[in-house]
């Protein structure tokens, strides 16, 4: 199953590798695709993950998070700062 949400907080490449690890000690994940532009994440996982733990896992990797819009939320999320 392929789990796919929006990333805020990444600025760079060391971002992504940041996320992309975090996400892969996930239980029963598969693979992960992280991408800048767009700033997403593709989980192919055994499980779906809610957003809870995405979030906890990302807040673990440094200042990252799900996209506010990805949480139906209507303002993006300002501030944050690079893994770098």
């Amino acid at each position: 199953m392929k789990q796919k949400v929006e990333i805020s907080g990444m600025s760079c490449e060391g971002c992504v590798n940041s996320v992309k690890n975090a996400l892969s000690n996930l239980e029963n994940v598969e693979f992960v695709e992280v991408t800048l532009n767009p700033p997403t994440a593709i989980i192919t996982s055994e499980l779906t993950y809610t957003e809870n733990e995405l979030s906890k896992v990302l807040a673990s990797a440094g200042d990252y998070s799900i996209a506010e819009n990805d949480l139906h939320k209507k303002s993006p999320k300002s501030g944050g700062s690079c893994c770098c």
